[in-house]
């Protein structure tokens, strides 16, 4: 190794995380041990997914991978991958350049044909769709810290959710676990991005990451989602109710979400979730105009 830094955020999992320089080129580097037990089996996935996503989706090349029990250090499981020098995060005061680029690459993981394996699941089977249903069924009182506007819309809001397993249904490649610090874009025009935590594929319609994709731009002071939208369009025959029920599923998932206790190995997840769910249901009030 010639050279390493940390990069300041870099993905979903915690833990320890590289990019590393070496006299072979640049990779990128994370290693999560016992004391994050939680997120163990997540990496593991990770590694076991990697070889199955199709070549055409901007996914980094897999090194190497190690799961092993390291003597007084407790298990320890560990991803090498290959990095280019010529990509770069978003640049997070949002130029038009970088909200098209992200646009593009997202859109692109939804032309691609999901591959026909057990790993890759239909997404109405691996992403909760009835949480405004629970919430309306058990009123917690977390619900005290989000609008009044949900007050007496959880019913609704629950009728409208119920349409996901039609709505979100597809056959489109989806990375299903997409925030803004997951995409590097390329420096050079005509390069690829690079997109990583591909901790679950999975199958649905081919708007589901672009729609989820932009409320994480939004949550981290991003454009809003409609004026992204009319500008730059969904899917070809996407249904205008199909995006509104995901809208809703989303904000119901991040509403509970946020009300959980927060996993002592993520201990900032719960506020990210609050916000997510702040912006979700803004942006689904939009959408429902009222």
């Amino acid at each position: 190794m010639i050279a390493s830094r940390h990069p300041e955020d870099s993905g979903i999992l915690p833990g320890a995380q590289f990019q590393v320089q070496t006299t072979k080129g640049h990779a990128f580097i994370k290693a999560i041990g016992t004391e994050q037990v939680g997120t163990l089996n997540f990496l593991r996935q990770e590694i076991a997914l990697a070889p199955l996503i199709p070549a055409a989706a901007p996914h980094p090349e897999l090194l190497w991978s190690i799961d092993e029990v390291l003597g007084n250090l407790g298990t320890w499981v560990a991803v090498g991958y290959t990095m280019r020098e010529t990509v770069r995060p978003i640049d997070l005061s949002w130029p038009e350049e970088d909200v098209a680029a992200l646009v593009r690459v997202v859109r692109g993981i939804g032309e691609i044909e999901a591959p026909d394996n057990p790993m890759f699941l239909p997404e109405e089977k691996v992403f909760p769709t009835d949480s405004w249903e629970v919430l309306a069924d058990k009123r917690p009182a977390g619900l005290a810290h989000h609008t009044p506007w949900l007050a007496n819309r959880l019913e609704g809001l629950a009728e409208i959710a119920s349409h996901a397993p039609d709505a979100i249904a597809g056959t489109s490649l989806q990375h299903g676990t997409l925030r803004v610090q997951n995409v590097l874009l390329p420096e050079t025009p005509g390069e690829q991005a690079v997109v990583g935590d591909w901790i679950r594929g999975s199958v649905g319609a081919p708007y589901l990451d672009l729609v989820s994709m932009l409320l994480h731009v939004r949550t981290n002071d991003g454009p809003p989602p409609e004026a992204t939208l009319r500008q730059y369009g969904l899917p070809p025959g996407t249904e205008h109710d199909a995006v509104t029920c995901w809208v809703a599923v989303l904000a119901g998932h991040y509403v509970k979400s946020s009300m959980d206790p927060p996993p002592t190995d993520m201990p900032e997840l719960r506020s990210y979730q609050h916000r997510l769910a702040r912006v979700a249901v803004s942006w689904l009030q939009t959408r429902l105009g009222f």
